[in-house]
């Protein structure tokens, strides 16, 4: 017997059983399916605000968003208000995101020094907004305002 063979240490195999992974390599893929998860909801939670909105406030509320596809976040906004016999109002403009799920129209009317502001909030999945403003009464009647909940038509 050789002088190698009495003082090498066998060589000892980890049983490997076929269909079954190491759990290091679950705790991988788990993470790369994690991380394709959540990229795609933050893709989705970024998806455009474009739409047709209605729904309630003080009267009927029309919000009409329109991407412009500027890869700045401009969005073209029509929003209007009414209630029958009583008073009606319109603001359209140029909106920008603010936040999350949000976009702002400032406008002021021609010649005034005050700014109506118009803010939208959207829902993670866009289907509903809530619209509330800030010195937009030179834009509607008294009895009207650019304020409640629509929800995507």
């Amino acid at each position: 017997m050789s002088s190698l063979s009495r003082h090498a240490d066998p060589i000892r195999r980890t049983p490997h059983l076929r269909g079954h992974s190491q759990p290091g390599t679950n705790a991988l893929q788990f993470g790369v399916l994690l991380t394709f998860a959540l990229v795609a909801a933050s893709a989705h939670a970024e998806s455009t605000f474009e739409g047709r909105y209605q729904g309630r406030g003080d009267g009927r509320l029309n919000l009409q968003v329109f991407d412009l596809g500027d890869g700045r976040g401009a969005y073209f906004v029509v929003a209007d208000t009414a209630i029958p016999n009583e008073c009606t109002g319109e603001l359209r403009g140029l909106a920008i995101t603010n936040g999350v799920g949000a976009l702002v129209l400032t406008r002021k009317k021609k010649g005034s020094e005050e700014a109506c502001i118009l803010t939208l909030r959207f829902g993670p999945v866009r289907k509903r907004v809530r619209i509330e403003e800030h010195g937009c009464d030179g834009f509607h009647g008294t009895s009207c305002a650019f304020i409640g909940a629509l929800t995507r038509r």
